[in-house]
């Protein structure tokens, strides 16, 4: 009886994982996942109390192990007191390996959260990432001009510009493209841009 409860609850999940993905968290209801699902909708109900449930379900885990290891690095760029730029745009990276590696192994999840999570309690996770994003390169920034915090409205706009830019541009790759393989470069071509562009900009300061 668990086998069986443990193939419709998988059933349901898999779902779930293509309803959120095509019709977003707002659109989609428990009514068509059944559907998808191959089960009635009464029958949904003994799995997964609502939408919302079902929702966390899917993305929580991401979402979870995202915070956490962002959030880990980017104390400890808050309270390092070096003054040399790499060391921060080592944490900054490290950041970056998080991030990619999370849309390696998570893509669809990934994709939901930050695309298609509008109307539920993690709708801000894209505007989250921006500032996070943000954080990071206005303390690398304004270590490699000597100043505990950026005071130029130019470097300030770049700051703001270029964690925007990073943050659409993973964002695009995961709507648009479901193939393993064509992810990751993409994904790689993409970091590897954006941190030699970085590079460039430090050195000019």
């Amino acid at each position: 009886m668990q086998i069986l409860k443990d193939e419709v609850r998988n059933k349901i999940m898999k779902a779930a994982l293509l309803e959120f993905k095509r019709e977003g968290y707002l659109k989609s209801s428990m009514r068509q996942i059944a559907q998808v699902a191959g089960i009635t909708s009464g029958n949904i109900y003994r799995y997964f109390t609502n939408k919302e449930q079902l929702f966390d379900a899917i993305v929580q885990p991401v979402n979870d192990q995202y915070t956490s290891h962002v959030y880990a690095i980017g104390q400890k760029v808050a309270s390092s007191q070096a003054q040399d730029t790499t060391n921060k745009l080592f944490y900054f990276y490290n950041i970056e390996l998080t991030i990619i590696e999370l849309f390696k192994n998570y893509s669809e999840e990934f994709m939901i959260l930050l695309n298609r999570s509008e109307g539920s309690k993690y709708e801000s996770a894209k505007s989250d990432l921006v500032n996070l994003a943000y954080g990071i390169l206005e303390r690398v920034f304004s270590r490699a001009k000597g100043l505990n915090r950026l005071t130029s409205v130019e470097d300030t706009a770049l700051a703001r510009m270029l964690s925007s830019t990073i943050v659409e541009g993973l964002c695009l790759i995961l709507r648009e493209n479901d193939e393993g393989d064509t992810l990751k470069k993409l994904i790689d071509q993409l970091l590897t841009v954006y941190t030699e562009g970085i590079n460039k900009l430090i050195k000019q300061m």
